[in-house]
Order: C-alpha cells, then sequence, then structure tokens
C-alpha cells in the first residue's frame, strides 16, 4: 500500500475526514505507513506515547490492562479508526495495548510531527482534541444509557455500535470480526452469560454467529430490540 491509497481510505472515513483540507494534507505527509502481522502490538500498557495512530487495513483490538495483568477488551476497530491520542494529550504512559487482529497496516503520525503541527499553529489542539472527544461521548453514551439495561438489550445496542463504527451501510448486513470472547470482555459480562445474550438475539433474527464474528443483518433492528 501507499500513501495515495492510505488517503482513500483514511479521508473517506473517520476523524481525519472531518479535518480542513491543508490539515488532511501535512498528517498524510508527515505520517508514515507501518505493517503489522496478526497478534503484533503496536503498542501496550506503559509504553511512552510515540504518537498517534489510524488504522488503514485490518483490525485493531484495544484494551486496558488490569493490575493482576488481565487485559479487557474495550474495542475492536476498523479502518478509519485513530487511536493513541490519550497518551499525546496528557504525556502519560499509555494505558491500553493495541494489538494488531489480521495483517494490518496503520498511518504513524510520529510525536515529533505532531508536536510540530501543533506548535506551528496552537488552534491545531481543538482540532486532535475531536479524536478524543469523538470517543468520551462514545464511552458516556454506553456508560449512560447501556450499562444499565437487561443483558440481551445491552449487547443488541453493543454491536449497533459496533456496527455503527464499521462506518457501513446500515441498510445492509455488517460482518464484525469478533470473538465471543471479547464481546464478553466489552460486555464485563462472563463468556457463557454473553453466549446465551447472543443466542436470544439469533433466535430472534438479529444475529448470525459463525466462524470468524458476528453477522449483523440489518443493524437498526439492534437498536430499536426491547423484548
Amino acid at each position: 500500500m501507499d500513501k495515495r491509497a492510505a488517503a482513500q481510505v483514511l479521508e473517506g472515513r473517520g476523524w481525519l475526514a472531518e479535518q480542513p483540507a491543508d490539515l488532511r494534507a501535512e498528517i498524510l505527509a508527515r505520517g508514515r505507513l507501518r505493517a503489522y502481522p496478526d497478534g503484533q502490538a503496536v503498542y501496550r500498557g506503559g509504553d511512552a506515547p510515540d504518537g498517534l495512530y489510524a488504522l488503514v487495513i485490518g483490525r485493531m483490538r484495544l484494551a486496558t490492562v488490569q493490575e493482576d495483568g488481565r487485559e479487557v477488551v474495550i474495542l475492536h476497530a476498523g479502518p478509519g479508526h485513530w487511536f493513541g491520542e490519550v497518551s499525546m494529550v496528557d504525556g502519560l504512559p499509555r494505558g491500553q495495548t493495541a494489538v494488531a487482529r489480521g495483517d494490518s497496516v496503520v498511518l504513524h503520525l510520529p510525536a515529533q510531527a505532531f508536536a510540530a503541527i501543533v506548535a506551528a499553529d496552537p488552534s491545531r489542539w481543538a482540532n486532535f482534541a475531536g479524536i478524543l472527544s469523538r470517543h468520551l461521548r462514545q464511552a458516556t453514551h454506553y456508560l449512560g444509557e447501556v450499562l444499565a439495561l437487561p443483558t440481551p438489550q445491552r449487547t443488541a445496542r453493543l454491536l449497533a455500535l459496533l456496527c455503527r463504527l464499521e462506518e457501513a451501510d446500515t441498510a445492509g448486513p455488517v460482518h464484525l470480526p469478533l470473538s465471543q470472547e471479547d464481546l464478553a470482555g466489552m460486555l464485563g459480562l462472563s463468556r457463557q452469560t454473553a453466549n446465551r445474550a447472543l443466542g436470544r438475539l439469533e433466535r430472534a433474527g438479529l444475529v448470525r454467529r459463525g466462524y470468524g464474528g458476528i453477522e449483523v443483518p440489518d443493524p437498526g433492528r439492534l437498536e430499536r430490540y426491547t423484548d
């Protein structure tokens, strides 16, 4: 993959697509394409911040590390998703681990390039803060409106949210390459409880479980699920 192909992906979806043309051009010019095989970490919790990342091809598994060493998955991200912004704002070590799921390509904006952009024009801080605010809004929406729901409805809303993050046509099927174990972690449930909720959604015709992920025929129906 070259920069031109990467630009088509990143300028077509996600945070970068919403930025002014001159900032998009500068980020793409300063960014570096990096490839990661399946299972390789882009960074791990505790690492020093080294810049911003945007997924171009593949999937990215983002997880927090607990005190006992367990990882709790918080998101499976698709192309167009930017990550690593928190440490670039507060300067603290990474609080998450980002691992490629399948062969993946990212655009890396190094810390030095990030610093040069905001030093030349401090108003750019507001643009980059948009990554953080987007993720914060998603998290607070989930915490405030979803966690209080019964388990099947909570599962449905989370899957609907993941479909929206795919930036796919919500009128058609969406494939989420998400393991049931990772889904359980994102829901804060045991795998058995999450599987029961998925089974209920499957019997209602809202999802189809298969090898390599979960298929959602109509994400809109998941949003409206109340049973």
